[in-house]
């Protein structure tokens, strides 16, 4: 009997420690995972910060009608690289772009139809009033197909500058245009010293192309 009682006894004493030992080992097994799942209360560094607040800049925002054209010639007219002649008319007279050397030049790559082009007009009006003249010169090279409505258009606003109409699109390859508006600004001799793609909400055109022409006619 007494031997029966102590074999029971035994049985439950192990069947506690079992327990016990499997209550610490879950405590154990969860104490990481909390540590883990915590957030963290150490201080973020400046340079940190700064690399956190750079992975969650937006880009700013930038407008472009794009050309759909995989078989464009890769373009000469980049920065730092001479920019390649071209021959247009205007007013029925035949001119070259070599023609204007020893002026700083803007061509304006730009349609009728592209709205980016029309919001940047005025700004665009704006730099040629100012600047303008003996020193710089501004040539608006079109990719309308229409040859009436682009004459329409620059009547209608005034657009009282150098216009070339480019319908078969040789001008805009040479100097490898793919997107509306794109200017090229080209120094006194003939050098691509810069091009500004699309239209930038926060920054006009005048604004973006003024500090460089400044340098230029200076």
């Amino acid at each position: 009997m007494l031997s029966s009682v102590n074999f029971c006894l035994a049985i439950i004493l192990a069947t506690l420690v079992a327990f016990a030992s499997f209550g610490q080992s879950v405590v154990q097994a969860q104490q990481p995972q909390a540590q883990q799942q915590a957030p963290s209360d150490q201080p973020v560094s400046v340079a940190d910060a700064a690399r956190q607040a750079r992975a969650q800049k937006q880009p700013a925002a930038k407008t472009a009608k794009i050309l759909d054209d995989d078989n464009f010639i890769r373009s000469n007219g980049n920065p730092g690289q001479k920019a390649p002649d071209l021959t247009a008319s205007a007013n029925g007279k035949a001119f070259q772009l070599s023609d204007f050397r020893g002026r700083v030049v803007l061509l304006d790559f730009w349609a009728s139809w592209c709205g980016p082009c029309r919001s940047a007009l005025p700004k665009l009006k704006q730099l040629q009033s100012v600047y303008g003249g003996d020193q710089f010169t501004v040539i608006s090279i079109s990719a309308d197909s229409d040859p009436r409505a682009w004459q329409s258009f620059v009547s209608n606003n005034q657009m009282n500058w150098l216009q070339q109409l480019d319908t078969n699109g040789a001008i805009r390859r040479s100097f490898g245009v793919r997107a509306f508006p794109t200017y090229v600004l080209i120094g006194r001799d003939g050098t691509v010293l810069n091009r500004y793609v699309g239209e930038e909400f926060a920054e006009s055109v005048l604004d973006r192309i003024g500090p460089d022409l400044k340098k230029a006619l200076q």
